[in-house]
């Protein structure tokens, strides 16, 4: 039920306040208001949604690393929130910036093993500092097959703008983001952190690591079968 009240009440109540905004037909602290109250609710519900009716995808056995983020300056992150509310649901340890400081999301990358990046957009003007964005994280990612995927009201109106900025896709809403992003997992090596479950286990003979040849074999013959 709450599944269905996500997609088919709030995500499309929050697009129309939108399209008012875009027509003018109310100030920004109507909307303000009105997508503060909407993301009260879901915060609300959120122990009952994490523990309900959202239908079962299928998972893997690694984890996923997914990084959420609009563009410095947006203000509305609704649709933000209810992507990481799903992407949660489905397993996944999410980082969701809303409204990042400029080279936060980069940093983000660099500093740790991120799956897929999902980027938010609202406006036109946002296309340019959007590709710069898309080109830096790319760069300073610690994974080289990052996939970026893109979503948010800009590509609603212009859908073909996703291969434009340089990302992987374009998600229309939450079911579609979570398709898109098991499609375009990507491979690894695990890398032992200090600080970390992981560090411990290794640290206690529990966790064992291959040596580098015999990992890198691994490597090979699993990007092999998965290509």
């Amino acid at each position: 039920m709450l599944f269905r009240s996500y997609l088919q009440l709030l995500a499309p109540a929050a697009r129309y306040l939108g399209e008012l905004w875009e027509a003018d037909q109310c100030n920004f602290s109507e909307v303000t208001l009105c997508l503060w109250r909407m993301q009260t609710l879901m915060y609300d519900l959120s122990a009952a949604f994490h523990g309900g009716d959202l239908r079962p995808t299928a998972r893997s056995g690694a984890e996923r690393r997914i990084l959420v983020a609009s563009l410095p300056g947006q203000q509305h992150t609704f649709g933000l929130s209810m992507l990481s509310e799903f992407f949660r649901k489905d397993g996944w340890v999410v980082l969701a910036i809303p409204s990042p400081q400029a080279g936060e999301v980069q940093d983000s990358l660099s500093m740790h093993w991120f799956d897929v990046l999902a980027l938010s957009a609202s406006m036109d003007g946002e296309v340019n500092n959007l590709t710069k964005t898309i080109k830096a994280a790319r760069k300073t990612s610690r994974n080289p097959r990052l996939a970026v995927m893109v979503g948010g009201p800009l590509f609603l109106r212009q859908p073909g703008l996703a291969a434009t900025v340089g990302a992987d896709g374009m998600s229309e809403d939450a079911p579609s983001a979570l398709a898109l992003a098991g499609h375009h997992l990507s491979l690894y090596q695990l890398t032992i952190e200090a600080g970390t479950p992981y560090a411990a286990l290794h640290a206690a003979g529990r966790l064992v690591v291959p040596e580098p040849e015999v990992a890198d074999e691994l490597y090979a013959i699993t990007q092999e079968l998965t290509d």
